[in-house]
């Protein structure tokens, strides 16, 4: 039993473990305080990432990522946001990489790459993606080195951000919006964050809420959560649901399917994948 105990654990080390029965929930990320960008911490609520209340290790990433490149996702993919050599002798980034996987974007391997038809986006603009509707939106500012973002296009599909063809774009109204200000969105609520201090060099204040896209055009803010971080304005954020995660490790030696025991079921995935392994 031992020996038996121990060949399913190393498999499980292997496979990288298996999601557990928990139902899944809202995790909020933000990068680290550094840049390039190298880790991720979680947190279980927007309240706790705003206080730094209880934050965990989120995965690091490698290769690191530069500030110029945002990420996003839509609930089902991961992106980011960057250049090749054509965009960076312009100072834009002018592509996706999409992945499959929270683990695929941390470590940029097995990602899909998607040119921009015709366009390109200044550094450290976003997108913004809400995954209960689909809508995307791409901040803009006028020109690279202003200060303020002006307002934002807005698209039904990744494949209508693809070909840059919008079916609404316009201003931010009443509010202005530094550039520094990070956007994300996830199951129906947008966020951006305040922030305080010269662009480049800015601070985190807070972060607000939006009922929906409008509301954020628009500047109808639901909740504002004042933010106790201290870190710079040049941090990403993400809200994803938990199964997205890689499961933790099991401390039950053995329980490749996270259910808290050993069994039959932990058995069946070992020997269905009993064989050599891939390059």
């Amino acid at each position: 039993m031992n020996r038996m105990s121990s060949a399913l654990a190393s498999f499980a080390l292997i496979i990288g473990g298996f999601a557990g029965t928990a139902a899944a929930e809202e995790v909020f990320l933000r990068t680290d305080g550094f840049t390039p960008y190298t880790s991720w911490i979680k947190y279980a609520s927007l309240q706790a990432m705003a206080t730094d209340t209880d934050g965990l290790a989120g995965g690091n990433i490698a290769p690191a990522i530069p500030s110029k490149d945002a990420m996003f996702t839509d609930g089902v993919f991961f992106y980011r946001i960057t250049s090749d050599a054509v965009g960076d002798a312009g100072q834009y980034n002018n592509l996706f990489i999409r992945y499959k996987s929270f683990n695929d974007l941390n470590s940029n391997s097995n990602g899909e790459t998607f040119y921009m038809n015709g366009y390109g986006m200044y550094y450290d603009d976003d997108i913004v993606v809400d995954n209960s509707s689909g809508r995307i939106l791409r901040t803009t500012r006028y020109v690279a080195d202003s200060t303020v973002t002006i307002g934002a296009y807005v698209y039904n599909n990744f494949a209508e951000l693809v070909a840059n063809t919008p079916f609404y774009a316009g201003g931010f109204s009443n509010q202005t919006v530094a550039h520094d200000c990070k956007f994300w969105a996830y199951n129906g609520k947008w966020y951006r964050t305040n922030v305080s201090g010269a662009t480049g060099s800015t601070v985190v204040t807070g972060v607000n809420v939006y009922n929906s896209s409008e509301d954020l055009y628009n500047g109808v803010v639901a909740q504002t959560i004042e933010s106790s971080l201290g870190a710079p304005g040049s941090m990403r954020f993400l809200t994803i649901d938990s199964s997205m995660l890689p499961p933790p490790p099991s401390s039950c030696l053995g329980d490749i399917d996270g259910d808290g025991a050993v069994g039959g079921a932990d058995l069946g995935i070992l020997l269905s994948n009993w064989g050599v392994c891939p390059e």
